[in-house]
């Protein structure tokens, strides 16, 4: 009874030093303490007693006793009760408002116990005094007893996770049958007159909270959470309140935690899950599970933290989660793996933002600095030009004086009027051929447009189509190649931007038809365009061999050239920025053994 009753006191002081600040914990240490209590009272109603008999000790000391040992099993048999119930309500979390209050009412019975009930000793009762008093005794406290014992396994019940559910239940064994046996043996029978069992009481009641302290020991029983240094318990409630999903698997991949955040997040089904398997077949994560698998192997392997991120595609919208994993080393033992899985999504929106912006600072000032250059070069050949016009116009006044001088002087002058003729057609030509550079240049002027101009501009098919002939003219010329149109649309449509950027795009396109095709084969290159319900759709055709495969699936790239060392990378790169940025389009292409095309797809300015 002394080893009962000592051990009873350390449990309560184990109890309360490991985790004092747990509600439910503090009540288990004070169900320990008066358990101790309980017990210790027995012990001075015997071996101390027998002990004093032995030392000679007066008839005031054993009054003495045994009013002390009266007092504390009172205690222990008014307080006890109340606590077991506090303890349940705590442990299931019942109670979560005026918790003070309601506590304070449910004390009540024990102060009528205590100012109702004399306090005499229980073997100085008689038998119908004794069977009386816990007659008593058991119209509260049994209930209370048998409440706390309830909802400990109502705790248990209603739990979803998996492993809390696990040590909810190993602490469900152990504390509801000790609280049901207290109920029967100590109250309930013995109002009714069976007094002896309350003997085995002090054993049953060492051996039950033995247990519960191994459990603690190995487990970590929620509740009561003894956390020693040789298995620190690592698997808290607090992963619930983490933001981040959190998947907290054994070395058999058993699920040992998995929080809200995660359920939220991935899971189509609310049911209990056991494995990783189990969970990714019912999850968003099931496209995912072998790259998950292979992370998981080489960070056991090597006991390391692997990153990799994947997408989940909901209907509205995509997100993106950086999956790390996290081994738990424990003295190099191996006891399972953490996943943690961070939402990036905003964080990679952001990213594309800052490239995009990026680009449309790195393109404005290439463009502000091309039109400096090119301003200068237009600058200076647009003079000399417009004076060798004029120079021409002199040219033509002064040879037809001379030619009308000629014709009066001399009669044979077939041979000097053929030679006059020549000259007039040539300085004829000339003229149109400073026309044509004149054009020419204020289009390339034109394609440096200042930036902030650009979205504000209108044209029509038509006049798109001149420039791109007008522009792209001496190329066709040069290499020999022909232009086939086929516009299935009216003239008139207009598109919404900057003309001379759309011109940009086509000069890249008919550039690389040209170079694509084979000297063998007719060299034609077909330009069209057609509309398809609000959009304009424009193609550029050649009959050149197909684009790589490795190349297509990064052809609108930065440094991806089917030219080899002739090319920088940068032409259809440029051209589907300018697409999608500008005109709020599309570009791709289709390509096979015969021929390669380019599509460009441009919506129609809404009408009204």
């Amino acid at each position: 009874m002394i080893l009962a009753s000592s051990g009873l006191f350390l449990i309560a002081i184990i109890i309360l030093m490991k985790d004092y600040k747990t509600e439910s914990t503090k009540f288990m240490a004070a169900i320990c303490f008066l358990a101790g209590l309980g017990t210790f009272a027995v012990v001075c109603e015997g071996p101390i007693k027998d002990y004093l008999v032995t030392q000679g000790a007066s008839q005031e000391t054993f009054k003495l006793i045994t009013y002390i040992s009266a007092l504390m099993s009172n205690i222990a048999h008014y307080i006890g009760p109340y606590f077991m119930l506090l303890y349940g309500l705590s442990y299931a979390n019942i109670v979560r408002k005026n918790k003070k209050t309601i506590y304070i009412i449910m004390f009540i019975p024990s102060i009528i116990c205590f100012i109702y009930f004399p306090i005499v000793s229980n073997y100085l009762k008689t038998p119908n005094e004794l069977e009386l008093y816990f007659k008593l005794l058991s119209v509260w406290c049994v209930p209370y007893i048998l409440s706390g014992a309830i909802f400990i396994v109502y705790s248990y019940l209603k739990e979803k996770s998996y492993s809390t559910k696990k040590y909810k239940l190993i602490n469900a064994s152990i504390v509801a049958p000790f609280f049901v046996y207290c109920a029967l043996a100590n109250f309930l029978l013995r109002s009714f007159g069976t007094d002896q069992t309350w003997r085995i009481y002090p054993i049953v009641f060492f051996i039950q909270f033995t247990g519960f302290i191994y459990f603690a020991y190995k487990y970590g029983i929620f509740g009561v959470r003894l956390k020693f240094h040789k298995y620190m318990f690592v698997f808290e409630d607090v992963v619930q309140l983490v933001s981040d999903s959190v998947l907290v698997l054994d070395v058999k991949l058993n699920i040992i935690e998995v929080n809200k955040a995660f359920i939220r997040n991935f899971t189509t089904e609310d049911k209990e899950y056991k494995n990783f398997y189990d969970i990714m077949n019912c999850s968003k994560l099931i496209e995912d599970k072998k790259n998950l698998i292979n992370i998981i192997n080489e960070s056991k392997a090597n006991n390391v933290v692997k990153i990799i991120e994947i997408i989940i595609k909901n209907k509205s919208e995509e997100k993106y989660f950086e999956v790390q994993t996290n081994p738990i080393i424990n003295n190099q033992e191996y006891f399972g793996i953490v996943l943690l899985f961070k939402d990036i999504t905003l964080y990679k929106k952001n990213l594309e933002l800052f490239k995009q912006n990026q680009f449309e600072i790195i393109e404005k000032e290439r463009l502000l600095s091309l039109n400096q250059l090119i301003g200068g070069i237009a600058h200076n050949l647009k003079t000399p030009l417009l004076s060798s016009s004029g120079g021409i116009q002199i040219i033509k006044k002064n040879t037809t004086k001379i030619y009308e001088y000629i014709q009066a002087e001399y009669t044979d002058f077939e041979y000097i009027t053929k030679l006059m003729s020549e000259v007039n057609d040539w300085q004829n030509r000339i003229s149109e051929y400073l026309i044509y550079m004149s054009d020419v240049i204020t289009t390339v002027k034109g394609q440096v447009k200042e930036f902030e101009q650009i979205d504000e501009d209108t044209f029509s098919i038509k006049e798109l189509i001149y420039k791109i002939k007008l522009f792209m003219s001496y190329e066709f010329k040069k290499y020999h190649c022909t232009l086939v149109e086929k516009i299935d649309i009216s003239n008139d449509e207009v598109i919404k931007g900057s003309i001379n950027s759309l011109l940009q795009v086509f000069n890249i396109l008919l550039t690389n038809a040209i170079e694509a095709s084979e000297k063998n084969k007719e060299r034609t290159i077909t330009l069209g365009t057609y509309k398809k319900n609000k959009e304009i759709i424009f193609y550029v055709k050649n009959l050149g061999k197909e684009i790589p495969t490795k190349v297509q699936k990064n052809i609108f790239n930065k440094m991806v050239t089917t030219k080899g060392n002739k090319g920088t990378g940068l032409g259809l790169y440029i051209s589907k920025s300018i697409i999608t940025g500008r005109f709020n389009g599309e570009i791709y292409f289709e390509t096979n053994d015969m021929e390669t095309t380019f599509f460009i797809k441009i919506p129609l300015i809404k009408e009204g």
